[in-house]
């Protein structure tokens, strides 16, 4: 559906990531003129998994976008948590029909990189968006209008600015002025293989993290199972530099030393030449001032653990959206209403990804009490334990 409440109105996009994209999209569904400005040469994005569970789901579709996704999706049969010496299951979450009826919605996998080109093909398709690549912000002023300053030197004007710019977002410092994110406390090897390089007995057509000490290992399927989806997750170490880019086999191999020879199979089919480091941000309050604001990351980053980045970025988009088609007349009331509504929700997503990373990466007696906490669990007692993160309906209002 269509709306046309922009009246041509420019909107600034920093960004053009999975958020600003999206952002774009919805933006210009309102009849909005877009233009998303990012920084890279080319819109792409890492070759790596993307898990979408129902509330995300539920946002593409408000955006129109399920029908041409679902061809690419994989639906994994479970959310498996792993024992890394034993390889006993420690926890398991079916996403069936049980799951189904629950959340109306189902659980999905997809490559970053097909979810990339649906967005920007939607992009493409629509005359009120402007696509510029190579076009790095630098900074804004806000005043009647927003002035985006470019490191080119060029500066862009526009009726509102959506910062979409990522964990080191400038519109964030403009905007919020917290400095960098927290220093980097976890190492990440990760890459995506066909299916036929990957030995059959290590096939598996769920999600799978493998946990041991200051160490996980996580796995599934993507593109309909024609690739496989692998990632190293480890502390780093305090005779490590978390912020060197460049990796080794030994550098991979070595914390899981003690895990099961599966494992190391699989770590095996990584490569080894690039690493990325893992942070967040303290969660903030206030990150939208007049006709600026911040969606994903440059807004809420937030470890991988909750498997909730792409999702709660597209959650905004929907419920920026939703409040400009209540309040067209007073964007910064709009976008002031749309901040107070996401905070404390993607407060506790921050917060529930930090906790899980320690209740995975434990050993000895924690993770026998980590074992019994979870072994009793019923399939409607896990499922109710996620209630507050996929029964959301950020989308109605958008609808």
């Amino acid at each position: 559906m269509n709306i046309d409440i922009g009246r041509k109105r420019q909107v600034l996009i920093a960004g053009g990531g999975i958020g600003g994209l999206a952002a774009g999209v919805a933006f210009a569904r309102l009849g909005f003129c877009v233009t998303i400005l990012e920084q890279a040469d080319d819109f792409r994005e890492v070759g790596a998994g993307v898990q979408i569970g129902p509330n995300g789901i539920r946002a593409l579709e408000a955006l129109g976008l399920m029908d041409s996704i679902r061809s690419y999706a994989w639906r994994p049969s479970a959310l498996v948590m792993r024992d890394g010496f034993a390889a006993t299951d420690i926890l398991r979450i079916p996403l069936g029909e049980g799951f189904l009826k629950r959340f109306d919605d189902p659980y999905m996998v997809l490559h970053r990189a097909d979810l990339l080109a649906v967005l920007l093909d939607a992009c493409k398709q629509n005359p009120l968006i402007r696509l510029e690549t190579g076009a790095r912000a630098v900074g804004f002023v806000d005043g009647p209008q927003v002035t985006l300053s470019l490191a080119d030197g060029r500066e862009l004007r526009g009726d509102l600015l959506i910062g979409a710019d990522g964990l080191r977002s400038v519109v964030r410092q403009n905007l919020v002025g917290d400095g960098p994110p927290l220093p980097p406390r976890y190492i990440v090897y990760r890459g995506v293989i066909p299916r036929e390089s990957l030995p059959e007995d290590l096939w598996s057509p769920d999600v799978v993290m493998w946990t041991g000490p200051n160490a996980d290992f996580a796995h599934y399927p993507l593109r309909g199972g024609e690739l496989f989806n692998l990632v190293a997750t480890f502390r780093a170490g305090k005779d490590q530099n978390p912020e060197a880019i460049a990796g080794s086999r030994e550098d991979l191999m070595a914390p899981y030393a003690d895990f099961r020879p599966e494992v190391q199979r699989m770590l095996a089919l990584l490569n080894t030449e690039r690493r990325w480091m893992v942070t967040d941000r303290d969660p903030v309050r206030g990150w939208s001032r007049g006709p600026v604001t911040l969606i994903g990351d440059a807004a809420h980053p937030m470890l991988q653990y909750m498997a909730q980045g792409a999702c709660q970025a597209l959650e905004d988009v929907v419920r920026l959206a939703s409040e400009v088609l209540a309040a067209p007349a007073d964007i910064p009331a709009a976008f002031t209403a749309y901040a107070e509504s996401r905070y404390h929700r993607t407060a506790r997503v921050q917060f529930s990804a930090r906790q899980l990373v320690e209740l995975c990466q434990v050993g000895g007696v924690m993770a026998e009490v980590r074992a019994r906490y979870f072994g009793n669990r019923s399939e409607q007692q896990l499922h109710d334990g996620l209630a507050w993160l996929y029964s959301t309906r950020a989308n109605e209002v958008f609808e």
